[in-house]
């Protein structure tokens, strides 16, 4: 405190005034004390006489041992001198003072131990914001340079004091600003306000980290809730022409099979009619008459035979021999043949029995017909 008011003594004065004091009628016998009473009851205000703020006095003496008393006023007036200790701030003086008081719409700055200067929010540096959180002035975000409760402020006076005409006293509502340059925030602090602002410095970078976390925290929900309004956007867009797509894919494979069945079956026919092809041709020159009697069977039989199996006997003048091998080759297929030739005469033989039967089936038939109109005949003739 005595640092703060050595800065400020270039505006402090000493004065010898002569004054004259009111004092109340019980200090009649001891009237250097009710003077003394009297001034301290001015201290720290405006007095007009002298145009300054009592900040306080001594040297006190009693000239006469004398006083007036008057009517209508109760008190004595007593003349005396003293030594004046007056605080004269000019507009445009820079003084040094603790800021006591903080608030949204300005801040106090302490002076001299009991005088206050205001300095509202338009006498403060551009983007100066009040934090209530912290309860502090910070500037574009720099809290090592915020304005704490304590901290020690230099101010520039913008009005000279004046009468309070309620109170009769001015101290606590001097005009400051802190626009000039050599105003503000001083570089040298008590170790106890460099202890709050640093405190103050790791609370706001956790409170900053820990909302970077949460605007981090909520920028990936955006971005994988965005992810998947996209994925389904291209899948609900995709669906139709896959779907499209599939079907389209299926009816081709479906006529594709339905064609390879197709083919294959034509060439199963094509196969079958081209084996067919080749008996044909054979059987009508192999097929004997289909009427044939029995007694004429036999010799016409054993005349195939003959023609089918001639001998060959060796010749004698030849010097070769078939082998072995050859011979058995030879009755095999006259084997095959000749039991080729029994089975197609068997199915013409059965061809034509059941030929016969019909025939007769037939004529059974026509008989049955006949009698039963004969009958119908002989029952209508009766009837007549």
């Amino acid at each position: 405190m005595e640092e703060l008011d050595a800065r400020n003594l270039h505006l402090v004065d000493h004065v010898a005034a002569q004054l004259k004091v009111f004092i109340q009628p019980a200090y009649a016998n001891q009237v250097e004390l009710g003077v003394k009473k009297e001034l301290d009851k001015h201290v720290l205000r405006f007095m007009e006489d002298q145009q300054a703020v009592l900040l306080g006095y001594r040297s006190v003496k009693v000239l006469s041992k004398q006083a007036l008393l008057t009517a209508y006023i109760p008190y004595l007036t007593i003349d005396c001198t003293a030594e004046l200790v007056l605080f004269k701030p000019n507009i445009g003086n820079v003084l040094v003072g603790r800021v006591h008081s903080l608030s949204p719409g300005q801040l106090n700055v302490l002076v001299l131990g009991g005088i206050n200067a205001c300095v509202t929010e338009g006498e403060l540096p551009e983007g100066f914001r009040f934090d209530v959180d912290h309860n502090c002035w910070v500037r574009h975000g720099d809290y090592s340079r915020a304005i704490l409760m304590g901290d020690v402020v230099a101010c520039k006076v913008l009005s000279a004091p004046t009468i309070d005409i309620d109170q009769e006293q001015l101290l606590f509502n001097l005009d400051a600003s802190l626009l000039s340059k050599t105003t503000g925030l001083l570089q040298r602090q008590p170790p106890l306000q460099q202890q709050r602002r640093a405190q103050l410095q790791a609370a706001v970078a956790a409170a900053a980290a820990a909302e970077a976390a949460e605007v981090a925290a909520a920028a990936a929900k955006a971005a994988k809730a965005a992810r998947k309004a996209a994925k389904h956007a291209a899948k609900t867009a995709g669906a139709a022409p896959a779907k499209a797509a599939g079907e389209e894919d299926k009816a081709a494979a479906k006529a594709a099979r339905k064609a390879e069945k197709a083919a294959a079956k034509e060439a199963a026919k094509a196969a079958k009619k081209a084996a067919k092809r080749p008996q044909q041709e054979q059987e009508p020159a192999e097929q004997p008459p289909a009427k044939r009697h029995k007694h004429s069977e036999q010799p016409q039989q054993q005349a195939q035979q003959q023609q089918v199996n001639p001998v060959q006997l060796p010749q004698a003048g030849s010097s070769s021999q078939q082998s072995p091998t050859q011979e058995q080759q030879q009755q095999s297929a006259k084997k095959s043949s000749k039991q080729k030739h029994d089975k197609h005469r068997e199915k013409s033989d059965g061809m034509s029995k059941e030929k016969n039967k019909d025939k007769s089936k037939n004529k059974d038939k026509s008989k049955d017909k006949d009698k039963s109109k004969d009958k119908d005949r002989r029952k209508s003739s009766g009837q007549q």
